[in-house]
């Protein structure tokens, strides 16, 4: 695996959200992403990029594509396996590889937000890990003291 992969305990721990978007965490076969952000629509958008971190080179990516992106929700975990999903099908289906990500709105079961991007492109871009699905295996999202964090699992 070519991403950066940060081993520590997989209890979420207190965190400073303005030092960090998101880290990776070891997870046996597979890859556990903890997300983070001062409210929900930070905490989607940091998903989304985090996402794409783990696939390619996001600063390598151009802002030429943008996609919006409309779901329903029941509960916020299933919201975020919804979205993750979602771009990795715009990822398999479309080639689309995303840089920036905008929540327009999270509210009474609708989400919306806004994703900008490019095809990938072999002489431009590296896939440096094959994402297959994004799981419900040990999926949390909690809010502690002002700061929102998610843990997200890959199966790469």
């Amino acid at each position: 695996m070519y991403c950066r992969v940060i081993v520590e305990d997989v209890r979420l721990q207190p965190v400073n959200v303005a030092m960090r978007q998101f880290r990776f965490l070891n997870h046996t076969g597979d890859l556990a992403m903890e997300i983070y952000g001062e409210n929900l629509k930070d905490l989607f958008e940091n998903a989304g990029m985090a996402l794409f971190s783990v696939m390619t080179d996001r600063s390598r990516i151009r802002k030429r594509v943008e996609r919006s992106i409309d779901l329903r929700y029941g509960d916020r975990e299933t919201l975020m396996v919804d979205w993750l999903g979602e771009l990795l099908y715009l990822h398999d289906v479309e080639g689309l590889l995303f840089k920036r990500f905008d929540v327009v709105s999270i509210e009474q079961g609708c989400f919306k937000a806004l994703a900008w991007g490019e095809p990938f492109q072999s002489d431009r871009h590296v896939i440096r890990t094959g994402v297959k699905a994004v799981t419900f295996h040990q999926l949390g999202i909690q809010e502690d003291g002002g700061t929102w964090r998610a843990r997200v699992i890959l199966d790469l």
